[in-house]
């Protein structure tokens, strides 16, 4: 296992963690409804806990994590668009935006463990799977919500 590869896999899902984060505070601060403010918070909370863990692991291999937000390709055009969706108070846009880049953050996880495996010890790995679990709930409850997006239920 190559050391300065396991921190740069932990630090590219540190990064995705910054745009969920920084993304939801955005979405969080921009709607005024509570059912979206309470899951927008969630979210938030989530990858703050990855991130929290994959700093840690860094920092034990002796690596630097990526704390500083700082925007990417990644997700900078989502949350431009989830940002005008926001303003105009479009929720069935803003519950399609997350739900496309949840998956996409599920995407790299996914990735990390299919792909760079070999990079990770067998520790980082039962990490991973439990963020990626997380992630992918978050994902799915993106997706209930836009099934119950007419019942008005999560928009009072």
């Amino acid at each position: 296992m190559d050391t300065n590869k396991s921190i740069e896999v932990l630090n590219t899902l540190v990064e995705i963690n910054n745009d969920r984060i920084e993304g939801y505070k955005t979405a969080l601060n921009s709607t005024e409804k509570k059912g979206l403010k309470k899951l927008f918070l969630e979210f938030q909370q989530t990858s703050l806990k990855c991130k929290s863990e994959l700093i840690k692991e860094i920092e034990k291999l002796g690596g630097n994590p990526r704390d500083n937000y700082k925007k990417n390709n990644r997700f900078s055009k989502f949350w431009i668009n989830l940002k005008a969706s926001l303003i105009c108070k479009d929720s069935q846009d803003v519950i399609n935006y997350c739900e496309s880049y949840e998956h996409i953050a599920g995407q790299y996880y996914k990735n990390a463990l299919v792909f760079k495996m070999k990079h990770l010890s067998f520790e980082q790995q039962v990490m991973l799977r439990k963020q990626y679990s997380l992630i992918t709930v978050d994902n799915s409850r993106i997706i209930e919500l836009r099934d119950r997006l007419f019942s008005n239920k999560y928009f009072k």
